[in-house]
C-alpha cells in the first residue's frame, strides 16, 4: 500500500523506519526515508504506524520485564 503518494513512500518501508528504536514521531520517518512531508495527506496515517510500533515496543519490554530472570522451577532447595 502507498503511504505517501507526493513521496512514493510504501507501507512496508514506512514500518521499516518507523521500527527504529530511536524513531518517535513521524517526522522521524520521514528524514530516515530521504524525504519531507509536502501535501500532508499522509501525515495521519504515518502517525498511526509509529504509534502502533512504538505501542508494540513498549509491550514486548513490559512482558520481558515480567519474565524471571532465573527459572525457579529447575531450582533445587537443599
Amino acid at each position: 500500500m502507498i503511504v505517501c503518494v507526493c513521496n512514493a513512500l510504501r507501507e512496508r518501508d514506512c514500518r521499516e523506519a518507523a521500527g527504529m528504536p530511536e524513531v518517535r514521531r513521524a517526522g522521524c520517518v520521514y528524514r530516515r526515508l530521504n524525504c519531507r512531508v509536502r501535501c500532508g495527506a499522509c501525515v495521519a496515517t504515518m502517525k498511526a504506524i509509529v504509534d502502533e510500533l512504538r505501542d508494540e515496543r513498549a509491550a514486548r519490554q513490559m512482558s520481558r520485564s515480567e519474565e524471571p530472570l532465573v527459572d525457579t522451577t529447575q531450582v533445587q532447595v537443599e
